[in-house]
């Protein structure tokens, strides 16, 4: 059973074994900067099967009318089970008002579509440059 908290942030260390098993591109030999990731981020929900990392989302939201998801993890040991989908609702069902944007990477494009995500074409954004 999968239980989803919003009062527990991962450690690092936890976050990077998740990040590295689920491909996600992130500072992966770099603990303090996802440690800086999650402490400024006003919007986390993890997904835990007893002690382990099962998923987590990360994002920012002004609570009111504009939200990003920054990170969408699910272990490949939980995948194609719901816990995705399961992150992103809880955060969508909290928020009704606030309109979610996300930059899917390559290997989950379909799988935004696919949730009733839609496709925009009006974004723009700068590198990061380290």
């Amino acid at each position: 059973m999968i239980e989803y908290r919003t009062d527990v942030v991962p450690a690092a260390a936890t976050l990077i074994e998740l990040f590295r098993a689920a491909q996600l591109n992130r500072p992966l030999d770099d603990p303090e900067r996802i440690a800086q990731m999650y402490a400024a981020s006003n919007l986390v929900v993890s997904a835990w099967a007893g002690d382990r990392l099962a998923g987590v989302l990360r994002g920012w939201t002004d609570g009111a009318f504009d939200g990003y998801v920054c990170d969408l993890a699910v272990h490949p040991d939980f995948q194609q089970s719901g816990v995705g989908r399961a992150l992103l609702d809880q955060v969508r069902a909290e928020r009704p008002q606030v309109q979610f944007v996300l930059r899917a990477s390559q290997i989950a494009r379909e799988y935004y579509q696919h949730l009733g995500w839609q496709k925009i074409e009006n974004g723009w954004f700068q590198p990061r440059q380290s």
